[in-house]
């Protein structure tokens, strides 16, 4: 039987801004694909494995929010809802960046611009505005299959065998091609509707409808654990092998290989599956009235996509005034740039509220 989750699970919260946290660090250590073969170079390989469950989780937590929407609401209420909100959100920040690189961009980083309104579609369209919001292109087309999804989503095994494919084409077969003579070998056999990110929304739709564990989570924490902490160590460990013979340093040059931390492949799909489960069997540590600071993740949450529309902005501009380092890098920056991205997400959720209660006010 269905086991429908219908209060609100704080470990979403908690694992909605460590995931939000996450993909700050991952920007924050861009500098491995110089591939420098520097200390830095090492350290930042390493936070790129530790963190690169930030998509994959908040792809999951969408689908696990999502998928289920007719219980809740019609396809047009849907739509509606969820489709305004991201289309708003990708249109305004990408205008407001590309008005700042027309009146300040060496000031913050910034390309240079004259402005044109067909240069901005031309941008907007193309994603060249700001290339993160990559992630919100993709949610908008997940947005728009959703309703297909819904319509077998709610039978077991239909959901099981879909996700079967998904992770055999996305992940199983790119890392099988990968120690095979042809690195293209299987490729044949991946389903070409059943790859990419679609692979998470049904994971984590399945795992809150589901319940795998269920009654066994606490028990299954260390298995989660070490499954977590193995595929970030394989992760690291595999990209620094892989890239180390030909750093900049080693004089052997050639372009970085991402292949062990590709958001889509095996090991990052094992460690984001193992840290979702890790994260969901704490939900009844969550519930206690003990632990007061859930409250504040929960308000950290509610800003995550707001914080990732305009963390870019901080990390360019700050990179005009503070000269890159391993330590500011690595340990001060992400925090810092967090910090920022949560106050400018903060002030713009106040200004919202706001102008909807003037409007209600005048009405």
């Amino acid at each position: 039987m269905m086991a429908k989750e219908t209060k609100h699970f704080r470990y979403m919260d908690v694992l909605n801004v460590l995931s939000c946290f996450a993909v700050v660090v991952l920007h924050c250590t861009t500098v491995v694909y110089v591939n420098q073969g520097d200390v830095q170079w090492f350290v930042s390989v390493a936070l790129q494995s530790l963190f690169m469950f930030a998509v994959p989780v908040f792809f999951m937590i969408s689908g696990a929010n999502l998928i289920g929407y007719r219980s809740r609401y019609s396809t047009k209420v849907f739509f509606q809802k969820r489709l305004k909100r991201v289309l708003m959100t990708l249109v305004g920040f990408s205008f407001f960046i590309y008005v700042l690189s027309c009146l300040a961009p060496t000031q913050l980083g910034l390309p240079a611009r004259s402005f044109s309104l067909s240069e901005f579609i031309q941008l907007f369209l193309t994603n060249q505005i700001c290339d993160v919001y990559w992630f919100m292109y993709s949610i908008l087309i997940l947005y728009l299959i959703i309703p297909l999804l819904a319509s077998f989503a709610s039978n077991k095994r239909l959901l099981e065998y879909a996700i079967g494919l998904c992770i055999v084409s996305t992940a199983v077969i790119p890392f099988a091609n990968r120690f095979a003579p042809n690195h293209n070998l299987f490729s044949v056999f991946a389903v070409p509707y059943l790859t990419g990110a679609i692979m998470y929304y049904l994971i984590g739709y399945y795992i809150v409808t589901y319940s795998p564990f269920e009654g066994r989570a606490e028990k299954m924490r260390p298995v989660f654990l070490i499954a977590a902490i193995c595929s970030v160590v394989f992760m690291a460990l595999m990209t620094i092998k892989t890239n180390a013979p030909h750093t900049a340093l080693s004089g052997a040059y050639s372009d970085y290989d991402n292949f062990y931390n590709d958001y889509l492949h095996l090991p990052v799909l094992v460690y984001s599956i193992s840290l979702f489960m890790l994260v969901r069997s704490l939900e009844p540590l969550f519930q206690s009235d003990k632990h007061s600071f859930i409250a504040v993740i929960s308000k950290l949450s509610s800003l995550s996509f707001d914080v990732y529309a305009v963390h870019m902005m901080f990390i360019w501009a700050l990179d005009v005034y503070v000269l890159h380092n391993i330590f500011w890098d690595a340990a001060i920056r992400p925090f810092v740039v967090f910090a920022l991205s949560l106050l400018f997400a903060f002030v713009l959720e106040s200004l919202k509220k706001l102008c909807r209660n003037t409007r209600i006010a005048k009405s």
